[in-house]
């Protein structure tokens, strides 16, 4: 019995931070899939600092694919900054659904555990009688 009560309180464990998991999804509701990177550059004229190592930039580039063709746009710092506030949340929805996929699977093989559990602490097969 007491096995099945750890496998019940670990049960629970799991279901309480598949609930916060969730939770915090949820919270993540304005998102931007991409890269936001700075990108310097030298113009190539003749005397200009950018020659000596001081390049023009930075210019913040935002990446992003749709449908499988590549697209870039140059923004502002200002809307860099928010741009990046975007791409941050939706590379945390991204890590965040991939710990929801983990802990689901630990739930489902500790279910199974706690069904198995139970049918031994049952002590009585229900089913078919086998012909020996």
């Amino acid at each position: 019995m007491a096995r099945i009560d750890d496998l019940r309180r670990r049960v629970q464990g799991q279901l309480q931070e598949q609930r916060e998991l969730v939770a915090r999804l949820l919270e993540l509701r304005e998102q931007l899939p991409g890269s936001l990177f700075a990108r310097f550059s030298e113009c190539g004229k003749e005397g200009c600092v950018c020659q000596e190592g001081h390049k023009h930039g930075p210019y913040y580039v935002l990446s992003t694919r749709r449908g499988g063709k590549a697209a870039f746009a140059y923004l502002d710092e200002q809307a860099a900054g928010e741009a990046k506030e975007l791409v941050d949340a939706h590379r945390a929805f991204r890590d965040g659904l991939r710990q929801l996929k983990k802990v689901n699977e630990d739930l489902v093989g500790l279910m199974k555990d706690y069904q198995a559990a139970a049918s031994e602490t049952a002590g009585r097969r229900v089913g078919i009688a086998v012909a020996g």
